[in-house]
């Protein structure tokens, strides 16, 4: 089962929240990470993806946001 977690989208523009899966790589399809992996979220609303780095259950968004979309 993969896992869901609560999220922001973090461009200032959109305002988007809700329950996303990570992708193992940019435009991927959902996939399970491991903790200490990153991981891409890609909101639902604006279609641009932001990447992160998941720690146990806590996902930290990395700064560059300017990842297109």
């Amino acid at each position: 089962m993969l896992s869901r977690y609560p999220m922001a989208c973090p461009h200032d523009e959109c305002g988007w929240t809700g329950s996303l899966v990570p992708t193992s790589a940019r435009g991927g399809a959902g996939a399970e990470i491991a903790s200490g992996q990153r991981a891409w979220f890609q909101c639902p609303r604006c279609a641009r993806a932001w990447e992160v780095l998941m720690s146990g259950d806590r996902v930290m968004i990395l700064p560059n946001l300017e990842c297109g979309g």
